[in-house]
């Protein structure tokens, strides 16, 4: 059962399933706390953790000292290897270290030429520390180890590390372990994620989408199956606004759009999903939308998107600005002028706040460099690192005001300005559609003769050259080649779409069919697929609350049956001997009022028994607590809630946002009770609204 363990952490290490990898690991040690090679791998699941994963590796290097250990040889060298790597006082440069790793590898290899996992996880290293400064001196080099793996095991999850290993070097190469890595690793979503990079590249968008479609999939049942929120999981984010974009290359118009409101409507969380994520479903949302409203020309649909839950205002300028820019151009399409008008001044009065604010912050770091007595070049120094902290901010909106007043001159007819504008700031949409609306034919038709020669089966910038050719200069055959290209690429496109839908006549002028579309031809280098259905749902669905029906301190059940037809806040606190979970109690009783506004009545279950629930009453100093409290004292539904950790055999912390249907809409399960209480409110009603 052990080594079933291991060999199941193993490949979750080659899927970087890192917190999968860390429970198999963890299971191994709950029947046996001596096993080396556990911790071995608990290090190796913490490679993005550096000091959690050189805590797990000091306790088998505290092993090793113990003389009756018994160890192969074999499985001493990766625990060796492991050990020095984290060990900065044996050799501080980490540079060295890392260089000794690999090294260390080497030799392991050397020593058991057939040992498959140490040639797999060199590759996979050496790669990684790209990334830490040390490059691939050779490509083929690390490609012909993994040729070896693949003789001896065709199905080994390395595939992943070809695809790492060739996607910015020359994909191409990696296309066969593209076909392949899905089915190494079925169960894990980054290895069907993976191909997608190598598709993409290729521009081979139908088998990108595929892939990213089955990657969302299998994380949104895992999700629905352990109760994670999406930002839990490793590359989420990105994955599902990668194929929001590859939706838009196809001329999946309403599919891309779909996917980024799917992003912005998924559970926010301080920690995990908020627009200061670089990385999260909020920021990569909210940018897919956006781009996919703009480059559709959906202008309607734009204004309406921009003033709803979905695509909220932001407090902070500077997220903001594409909001209020796609809203701009809207106006500027539609030809809103007076609307135009005041959104500009808008974005103006932001522009001149944060220059203002980066004359202060100036002004500041010059005053504490002279109250520090520094020298004249530290000063200036000083005053360059503040004016840098806000220039960005400030050529942002510079660059916007210079687009948004070009367009404004074009509805006023000053041409001349809004050609300069354009040339100064090329619109982010299209160049040529624009250039072609200013009466600058001859620019519009060099621009879109330039896009159709690219040939990058893109949908949406192909089908614009087109028109745009058509319109500027009839007799270029490149747009009739151009259409015959779109084609060949044609089956997901929406013809009602206004990208799409003005190249009717185009069409007919070509005796094309009114329904001008191809089928597609499925690549004849792929493996066998599952159907997309059997993998989970494509967006994220909230799971299912489980039911429980428990006593109050009155002995009197109470049952989530009770809450249905309205939402509720769930509350798992660790008894009234718990210090903060008496906090949490407190702050949500003191502000039940406010819970109780928003339509939010609040249930907690205690690990108390139910004699012991009046102590978290007493422990109020209020009054009573507004909330029933319920007993869990077998933990019972802890556990179906995930709010336990299995391997200390622990309960935790956990904060539930359920529907009135008796769905989980959000959750936060940790060793510290959510403390958040304003954010818990605001996002309840935000989820809500949007999860009807």
């Amino acid at each position: 059962k052990g080594q079933a363990y291991f060999n199941q952490g193993l490949r979750q290490l080659h899927g970087f399933w890192y917190y999968e990898a860390e429970r198999s690991f963890r299971a191994i040690l709950a029947n046996d706390d001596k096993c080396l090679m556990a911790y071995w791998g608990l290090s190796q699941a913490n490679y993005e953790n550096e000091k959690r994963a050189k805590a797990f590796i000091d306790k088998a290097a505290e092993l090793l000292k113990n003389e009756d250990l018994k160890i192969q040889p074999h499985e001493k060298a990766y625990v060796q290897a492991e050990i020095d790597y984290h060990d900065e006082k044996k050799v501080k440069d980490i540079s060295k270290r890392r260089k000794n790793f690999i090294r260390a590898y080497e030799d392991i290899i050397i020593n058991y030429p057939h040992d498959l996992e140490a040639k797999a996880l060199l590759v996979c290293r050496r790669w990684q520390f790209t990334r830490k400064g040390i490059p691939i001196s050779s490509h083929i080099g690390l490609d012909a180890i993994l040729k070896q793996i693949f003789v001896k095991k065709p199905n080994h999850p390395a595939h992943h590390y070809a695809i790492h290993l060739w996607d910015d070097r020359r994909h191409e190469e990696a296309l066969d372990s593209a076909a392949k890595l899905g089915k190494t690793a079925p169960e894990i979503a980054h290895m069907w994620h993976m191909p997608g990079h190598i598709y993409s590249k290729a521009k081979r968008y139908h088998d990108a989408v595929w892939h990213q479609q089955a990657s969302a999939r299998i994380d949104h049942a895992h999700m629905q199956r352990w109760f994670l929120l999406p930002d839990q999981i490793h590359n989420y984010a990105h994955n599902n606004e990668w194929l929001s974009r590859n939706f838009l290359n196809l001329g999946k118009v309403s599919a891309s759009i779909d996917m980024a409101k799917s992003l912005l409507s998924n559970p926010r969380h301080p920690d995990l999903n908020n627009q200061d994520k670089k990385k999260s479903s909020a920021r990569y949302g909210r940018r897919a939308l956006i781009n996919s409203l703009e480059k559709a020309e959906l202008w309607h649909e734009a204004l309406q998107t921009a003033d709803s839950a979905c695509l909220m205002p932001l407090t902070k300028p500077e997220q903001d600005l594409s909001r209020l820019r796609l809203i701009a151009v809207a106006q500027h399409n539609l030809n809103k002028r007076d609307q135009l008008i005041k959104t500009i001044s808008i974005i103006d009065s932001h522009h001149i706040v944060i220059k203002d604010e980066q004359k202060k912050a100036m002004k500041k770091a010059r005053e504490k460099a002279t109250k520090e007595n520094k020298n004249k070049e530290s000063l200036k120094v000083a005053e360059k690192k503040a004016h840098d902290q806000h220039q960005k901010k400030i050529k942002a909106f510079a660059n916007t005001l210079i687009e948004l007043r070009g367009y404004l001159a074009a509805m006023d007819g000053d041409f001349k300005t809004a050609k300069g504008a354009l040339s100064q700031r090329p619109s982010k949409q299209s160049p040529m559609i624009y250039q072609l609306a200013y009466g600058d034919h001859e620019k519009a038709a060099e621009t879109a003769r330039k896009q159709i020669e690219k040939k990058n089966k893109e949908a949406l910038p192909l089908a614009k050259a087109i028109y745009v050719l058509h319109k500027a200069k009839n007799d270029d055959p490149a747009w009739r080649t151009g259409f015959e290209e779109l084609r060949t690429f044609s089956s997901d496109i929406e013809l009602t779409s206004p990208v799409f839908k003005r190249l009717g006549p185009i069409a007919r002028e070509l005796s094309y069919p009114d329904d001008w579309r191809q089928p597609h031809t499925p690549a004849t280098d792929v493996a066998d697929r599952p159907t997309l259905d059997s993998l989970g749902p494509l967006h994220w669905t909230p799971p299912t609350a489980p039911t429980f029906n428990l006593p109050d301190q009155h002995n009197k059940y109470i049952s989530l049956t009770k809450y249905h037809g309205k939402p509720m806040i769930l509350v798992f606190y660790l008894g009234a001997g718990c210090l903060h979970c008496t906090e949490q109690l407190t702050a949500m009783a003191d502000r039940y009022s406010d819970f109780k506004k928003a339509g939010l009545p609040i249930l907690a279950i205690s690990t108390d028994d139910v004699p012991n629930l009046k102590k978290s009453q007493t422990n109020y100093k209020k009054g009573e607590i507004p909330f029933p409290i319920i007993s869990d004292s077998r933990k019972d539904i802890f556990k179906k809630y995930t709010s336990h950790d299995d391997f200390e055999n622990k309960p935790l912390h956990g904060t539930f946002v359920i529907d009135k249907t008796g769905r989980i809409l959000w959750s936060d399960i940790s060793a510290d009770p959510f403390m958040d209480l304003d954010f818990l409110i605001k996002e309840s009603s935000r989820l809500l609204k949007l999860h009807q």
